[in-house]
């Protein structure tokens, strides 16, 4: 049977082979490195225990994968920020054993981890049976990196003391107090280690860095051997016992569950398995898209949860200590051949090997090099991190700077609270600290733009005396465009900004054509904006409410109905800035009166005309009338009239692509002409005009112009040019509204 990746490369079981190895070689540092720290609590002799769990996990691990076929090449590994969580519990018992005066042997401390490490396990797995792989994506990558980091810090306070070569049991403020010395000879081969990994790491792609500083170290310490006494050299690690590096561990279980400790420690371990089990989720998923990026395929969050949860059930039972997906190894195991999680086969294998047979080797490694590597490992922040502080060094805008400043402000949070505090502190800080930058960010950005009527005008057609009086008078308008979600973390922000943009105009329109949600909070403080406005004399319209729309449905079933029955909510903005434009108007000529008639001769169309010309064109125009709804023009007719309205307002709408729907475009008012566009280009009508209101025009056709023509060319030469006038101003106030930026 052979494997072949998405582009049809088929490289079969011998490059599943070799991929496998040597991905076994890249991970054998991991490994060591975690099987350090997941018991260092318990000191130097359980270093060898350690390694040993972290052999077992990984093989298993790998092992597991491979039965199940878990689908794309997902190479697991110890993660050394998971081992740290598992050493945070040991240490706890061990504080909590000395308060209580009660012993704990190692037995019972060893089945801490163990239970955590199932519980993270049955929590992925429950996670991975709910289908909700896609919900962990959803914690803020701020905090992810912010407990990336934070679990580096705290292998690294865990590991200067090896590194220093400080006797076992001493930390680092024993230097502090003079009571712990430095052991130069220590330091100075766990830091030809850290030199090996930072100058040679990246020039030999063939191997590992982490396995290039362990043999330099170790060569250097032999050597030094044979000339000095070795104790003055420091503590080897300690070799794990012979055999297959698995321990089941019921009978230490066991013994907890008899032992006080267990009641005191129950909360914890549950929590540090939950937040154990969300961390190892997120990397895992993290990983496992890297992996998707070099193989182009997909993979499936909820399977590859349950994958994850059964491989660190597995290994729990086992004995052994957590692992989590790898985009590193991931990569190594790709580049060299391997393209399915056949490959994973062999790098259980391949460990399993090693495991056997490192025994002796190890117990020639110094512990100081062992701790050098771990440190040079965990102590460049994670890539994101990285990012953030290479784009914040950059040239940026002042508000790019204040989102980075935001983001690195809860990374270094969340890391100092994992080190110093709790990780279920520092992940319930991050949320919050991620939900309080999110309500603001939301809260500044739900107005869009705002701006007044003498700025911007509807696309209702008017007269020139009309339109004059808007440009001088239409700042008694404002218009506010929302975006966004209008809730509890906004609202009072909106009601402020619509509350100083209203002062001194007498109606205010808010276009929610944009905004997705309004919550309880948001409509009861858009109700006491409009109490507040009508008790102040002023009015407020709502746009982008159309009659289908749910949001419509909300604001009246919550209690905000009064603009419903009071008519004052619109489907668009275009009418509610036209109603707008009416109540001004309206005002502004003294009064709600009943509209009258105009007089054809004193239509604005017709300005320029002599007497002897306008009594010409009142016996050749003919007066329509028309009933609200009744279509005048109808898109896509080939008619040539055009039509002088006199009294009414109409609308003009367009078809949608289904045929049935239409869309209103604009209005059109007493004073103005449409239709005269087809008459002029014997092209077919562009859209519909419908009467609002009663409505009263004369109708003139090409064929009544062309007779007028004969009779006095100048008549047509003077309806062309008001007709030009009225397109330039028209596309004069389109390009001011176009180009106007925010208020």
């Amino acid at each position: 049977m052979r494997a072949s990746t998405r582009d049809g490369r088929d490289r079969g079981w011998a490059g599943e082979l070799t991929g496998g190895l040597v991905a076994a070689l890249f991970v054998m540092p991991a490994v060591l490195g975690c099987g350090v720290i997941v018991f260092a609590p318990l000191g130097a002799a359980f270093q060898s225990q350690g390694i040993q769990a972290a052999f077992g996990a990984t093989i298993a691990a790998a092992l597991f994968r491979w039965l199940m076929g878990a689908g794309s090449l997902h190479v697991n590994a110890p993660r050394a920020t998971q081992a740290a969580l598992l050493a945070g519990l040991l240490g706890q018992a061990m504080h909590l054993a000395d308060a209580g005066g009660f012993d704990a042997p190692a037995g019972v401390l060893l089945a801490l981890p163990v239970l955590a490490l199932g519980v993270a396990a049955l929590f992925q797995l429950l996670l991975g049976a709910l289908r909700l792989g896609d919900v962990l994506k959803f914690i803020p990558q701020p905090v992810v990196a912010g407990f990336v980091n934070g679990f580096a810090l705290v292998i690294l306070l865990q590991q200067l003391p090896n590194l220093l070569g400080l006797p076992e049991g001493t930390g680092l403020a024993a230097l502090w107090s003079g009571n712990g010395a430095v052991n130069p000879w220590a330091f100075g081969l766990g830091a030809l280690a850290v030199a090996g990994v930072w100058l040679l790491g990246d020039r030999l792609p063939g191997l590992p860095g982490p396995l290039i500083g362990l043999a330099a170290g170790t060569l250097a310490f032999q050597a030094l051997a044979t000339a000095i006494d070795p104790a003055l050299l420091g503590v080897t690690v300690k070799a794990p016992p012979p055999g297959l590096p698995f321990a089941p561990s019921l009978e230490a279980v066991a013994g907890l569950i008899n032992h006080p400790l267990s009641g005191l420690m129950l909360p914890s371990i549950l929590a540090t398995g939950v937040t154990l089990g969300i961390v190892s989720s997120i990397q895992s998923l993290l990983s496992a898209a890297a992996a998707d990026a070099l193989l182009r395929s997909r993979h499936d969050s909820s399977r590859e949860l349950m994958t994850q949860g059964g491989a660190n059930l597995v290994s729990s039972l086992l004995g052994g200590t957590v692992t989590g997906g790898s985009p590193l190894y991931t990569r190594v195991a790709v580049r060299n051949g391997a393209c399915s999680d056949r490959a994973n086969l062999f790098v259980g294998l391949g460990l399993l090997a090693a495991a056997l047979g490192l025994g002796p080797l190890m117990e020639r490694i110094p512990l100081s090099v062992m701790a050098g590597m771990v440190v040079i490992t965990v102590m460049r922040p994670d890539d994101w991190t990285l990012q953030m502080v290479t784009l914040l060094r950059r040239q940026q805008t002042r508000a790019t700077r204040i989102e980075l400043l935001q983001n690195l402000a809860i990374v270094v949070t969340v890391a100092l609270l994992v080190a110093m505090a709790d990780v279920l502190v520092a992940l319930a800080v991050g949320m919050a600290l991620s939900v309080v930058v999110y309500l603001r960010r939301s809260a500044v950005s739900v107005l869009r733009r705002s701006y007044t009527g003498d700025r911007v005008h509807s696309q209702t057609g008017r007269s020139a005396a009309d339109m004059e009086l808007l440009e001088r008078h239409g700042g008694a308008i404002a218009v506010m465009e929302l975006h966004g979600p209008v809730f509890f973390g906004s609202a009072e922000n909106l009601a402020r900004n619509a509350e100083a943009m209203v002062e001194g105009r007498e109606t205010l329109i808010l276009d929610l054509g944009r905004v997705n949600d309004v919550e309880s909070t948001g409509i009861l403080v858009l109700r006491r904006l409009d109490e507040r406005l009508a008790r102040e004399g002023r009015t407020l319209l709502l746009a982008g409410m159309g009659k289908g729309r749910g949001l419509r449905r909300m604001l009246r079933d919550m209690g905000f109905d009064r603009p419903e029955t009071e008519g004052r909510i619109h489907a668009d903005l275009d009418g509610a800035l036209a109603a707008a434009e009416d109540r001004l108007l309206a005002r502004l000529a003294g009064g709600e009166a009943v509209e009258d008639e105009l007089a054809l001769r004193d239509h604005p169309s017709l300005l320029g005309l002599t007497e002897a010309q306008l009594d010409l064109l009142s016996l050749t125009a003919r007066r329509v009338v028309f009933a609200p709804g009744d279509r005048i023009l109808r898109e896509g007719s080939t008619d040539n009239s055009q039509f002088f309205l006199v009294r009414g307002r109409v609308r003009v709408e367009k078809r949608a692509p289904d045929g049935e729907q239409t869309v209103r475009v604009g209005s059109i008012r007493s004073g103005a002409v449409f239709g005269e566009m087809a008459m002029l280009t014997g092209e077919p009508r562009s859209a519909d005009v419908v009467a609002d209101s009663p409505v009263v025009c004369y109708e003139l056709t090409a064929e009544d112009v062309a007779m007028l023509d004969g009779l006095d060319p100048s008549i047509s030469f003077l309806l062309l040019r008001n007709i030009a006038v009225e397109l330039t101003g028209k596309i004069a106030r389109m390009s001011r509204a176009v180009t106007m930026g925010d208020a």
